[in-house]
């Protein structure tokens, strides 16, 4: 049955009647969004044709994706079994591909890490009050969560909407640190590493796009060892045109004992 099951999803999400695209439409993790932006007028000129980029949250594309309800020609959204059926997450894996890899950090740019052998201790010792985290149910959060199951009640806890959005916060002084990605810093940033698994940003293909090679020639370029440093200029742009804004009061979303 679960065959059958499977061969019959593979059917609904091919059966789709095949159509020519003018303008190549990416549905994206909100996260991942500013950096496509960014690299928007080179796959442009690359590929010689529109590109029309849809923000999404995370759990937004896997209830698309659930319910076979993809419109976007190119979907490109962070693995997270939780939200998808076990139909989906099977057909994801088998017919997705990684796109890039990144690592779940401890960033603390203003801060002095006092690195010590287990992650509570190196918090305790570098005196940190306040982390941006990411919202309850995304992996990074969950990943956070069971590194950290005992995390101090004094350390204040502010939920940001992405990974990116948190590196931003801790670069303006907002926060001491963050919880983030390492795709997201320099090689000569000081963090230290919450979990030595991997977050995976994947990309789809709507299989009813009649002709796939600007598709695909997104993916490769998105997967090129050239990406870092230009996720790297994209996600500074703003932060280096002047002075970080002044920090302001910000609510807290503290960790459930």
């Amino acid at each position: 049955m679960k065959r059958a099951a499977l061969l019959a999803l593979i059917t609904a999400l091919t059966a789709t009647p095949i159509y020519a695209s003018k303008t190549l439409t990416i549905d994206i993790n909100d996260g991942f969004q500013p950096v496509l932006e960014s690299l928007k007028p080179k796959l442009t000129k690359q590929l010689g044709m529109d590109i029309n980029i849809v923000s999404k949250t995370n759990q937004k594309i896997y209830e698309d994706l659930n319910k076979n309800q993809i419109s976007a020609d190119l979907v490109l959204f962070v693995e997270n079994p939780n939200y998808g059926t076990p139909r989906i997450n099977q057909f994801l894996s088998e017919n997705s591909q990684i796109v890039a890899a990144s690592k779940i950090v401890l960033w603390c740019p203003n801060t002095p890490l006092a690195k010590r052998v287990s992650l509570s201790s190196t918090i305790n010792q570098s005196k940190i009050k306040s982390i941006a985290v990411l919202p309850q149910g995304t992996m990074i959060q969950q990943m956070f969560s069971k590194s950290l199951p005992n995390l101090s009640k004094s350390i204040q806890l502010v939920t940001a909407p992405t990974s990116l959005t948190a590196w931003r916060m801790a670069r303006n002084n907002q926060v001491q640190c963050a919880i983030t990605l390492d795709k997201w810093l320099k090689p000569t940033d000081q963090f230290v590493n919450i979990s030595y698994n991997e977050i995976l940003l994947r990309g789809y293909i709507n299989p009813a796009l009649r002709d796939k090679t600007q598709a695909r020639q997104v993916l490769t370029l998105l997967g090129s060892p050239l990406i870092q440093p230009l996720m790297m200029r994209s996600t500074g742009i703003d932060l280096a045109q002047g002075v970080p804004p002044k920090r302001k009061p910000l609510d807290s979303n503290r960790k459930a004992s």
